[in-house]
């Protein structure tokens, strides 16, 4: 547990075993050796707590519950108490209750630095803004750095964005945060040049933005499509890879065709400039985009997921094949090469799949893998990626594959032969994240997840074997990614229908949700 690295208290060796049972998700074995402390020592709180953490986790949280508030309404001020009590209200769901916690420590040690901030961030999880702009301020006096000032700025903002009258958030919260950092300016305590720079710039940008965003709601609204598309035109010649723009300058487009409107003789197209009103604009404003792009420094996705959509569109009206767009297939095809090795390919491809005819599934798939660099050590043997690059490349056509029904035709011998081979690859792609912290995922998850939906068809179809390789496999991956959510419902989703519940509340528990 988090908490460990902190203890400084002299009775650290008496609680290490239980901290080590509820590590290991020993849960009986934590309350036995708690209540062996116990006897020994009444007074030792967080032996208390883990108790409450070890009964929670059993399920027994009318138990766990009345054993923390027996403990918390001794307003303890000791790091193993407030930071197991803070574990066990989070597992319960209850963050309000740190908040109480941390306000009784910090009215009896006024002046902890930590007190002080583990309250500001109490408050933070339940959305508790004034409160934080207070906890901000008080810490900043006692502690006075630059962070802890800002903290309180940040809470003026977000009261700003949740308060439900909008003049007081234009005439109070916005300008006391600005007139707050102007203060720090003025009286130059701000410690970096940059950070006046960064907050020139963030204001301006904001500004900016706000007023894009307003008026670009306002013409849809209003349904002034020349102003909504000259706007939106704009903008995407300033940023080509932001796809809200796209999505209404296409919608802009066919509703000026559709309510045949034509650009005034003399005067502006609209208030926002020039107009697009036709296909022949919209095909060349996106071939633009494209050319544009290949001089970028940085691979933008926005201009060539725009092209297909703009495809995706002209089929719906029946005139594609007009304007020489290309072949989808081949425009997926050429994206999958650019963009193949970033997790985003499969989300961005999955949404134009409906593009290909389904005789061309097999075809497409083929030619994906043919570009991927994969190599076998021995003939026969399952062609495996050479690094991280090659592994997410694969992994994207795997998922196509799920998503095209490709495995969902294939009998039960070669489906389970496709699950072997996906776990081969899972534990082969082990070894690119022997680095990876236990709160990150690791790169080959998705096989795993992969083989056992795979699995799960094959339990629905009325293989009852399947579902044990299911949990086995599951297991498997959360030993190695223990973070991991979807691993973790299905294996809710599995215990239940099995009747087994007694892990489900454990695994609902560990879901940082």
């Amino acid at each position: 547990m988090a908490a460990r690295g902190h203890v400084q208290d002299p009775n650290d060796r008496r609680l290490r075993p239980i901290y080590d049972y509820l590590d290991n998700g020993n849960n009986k074995m934590a309350i036995q050796q708690a209540d062996k402390l116990l006897k020994k020592h009444k007074d030792l709180h967080c032996a208390k707590v883990l108790k409450a953490i070890g009964l929670q986790r059993t399920g027994k949280q009318d138990e766990a519950y009345a054993l923390a508030q027996e403990v918390a309404a001794l307003e303890p001020t000791d790091d193993n108490s407030l930071q197991a009590l803070t574990i066990l209200y989070r597992e319960m769901h209850r963050p309000e209750l740190v908040t109480k916690l941390y306000e009784a420590a910090v009215k009896k040690v006024p002046n902890s630095e930590e007190y002080h901030s583990h309250l500001f961030m109490a408050y933070a999880r339940v959305g508790e803004y004034k409160k934080m702009q207070q906890a901000g301020m008080a810490l900043y006096k006692i502690v006075p750095k630059n962070p802890y000032y800002f903290w309180s700025v940040m809470s003026l903002i977000m009261q700003s964005i949740s308060a439900q009258d909008e003049n007081l958030s234009k005439t109070m919260f916005l300008p006391l945060a600005e007139r707050m950092v102007e203060k720090m300016v003025k009286e130059d305590k701000i410690e970096a040049e940059a950070e006046v720079r960064r907050f020139e710039q963030e204001k301006l940008t904001s500004e900016l933005q706000s007023r894009e965003n307003k008026c670009m709601a306002m013409y849809k609204k209003l349904h002034r499509w020349p102003e909504c598309n000259a706007l939106a035109r704009r903008l995407l010649l300033k940023n080509s890879d932001d796809w809200q723009f796209y999505i209404t300058y296409f919608d802009s487009v066919f509703q000026l065709i559709d309510e045949s409107w034509t650009p005034p003789a003399e005067e502006e197209h609209s208030l926002e400039g020039e107009v697009h009103c036709s296909i022949e604009q919209a095909v060349s404003f996106i071939e633009e985009r494209i050319s544009e792009e290949s001089k970028s420094s940085r691979p933008l996705r926005g201009p060539y997921l725009a092209k297909l959509e703009l495809i995706r569109r002209l089929r719906r009206r029946g005139c594609n094949d007009e304007y020489k767009l290309g072949d989808p297939e081949e425009l997926m095809f050429q994206y999958f090469k650019k963009f193949g090795d970033k997790p985003c390919c499969f989300t961005d491809l999955k949404v134009f799949v409906d593009l290909l005819p389904p005789s061309q599934y097999t075809k497409f798939i083929r030619q994906l893998l043919d570009v991927i660099p994969l190599a076998a050590a021995a003939e026969n043997e399952v062609a495996l990626p050479g690094d991280i690059k090659a592994l997410q490349q694969h992994l994207c056509v795997v998922q196509l594959s799920r998503l095209l029904g490709i495995y969902h035709a294939m009998e039960k011998k070669q489906k389970l032969a496709v699950v072997r081979e996906l776990m081969l690859r899972y534990r082969h792609g082990l070894e690119f994240g022997k680095s990876c912290l236990k709160t990150e995922l690791q790169f080959s998850d998705y096989y795993c997840l992969l083989a056992v939906h795979l699995l799960l068809d094959l339990w629905l179809e009325g293989e009852e074997a399947a579902v044990w390789q299911c949990l086995t496999l599951l297991e498997e991956g959360l030993s190695h990614s223990p973070s991991n959510a979807q691993f973790k419902l299905l294996l809710i989703r599995i215990y239940c229908r099995l009747g087994a519940f007694e892990p489900v509340s454990e695994l609902y528990s560990s879901l940082d949700m």
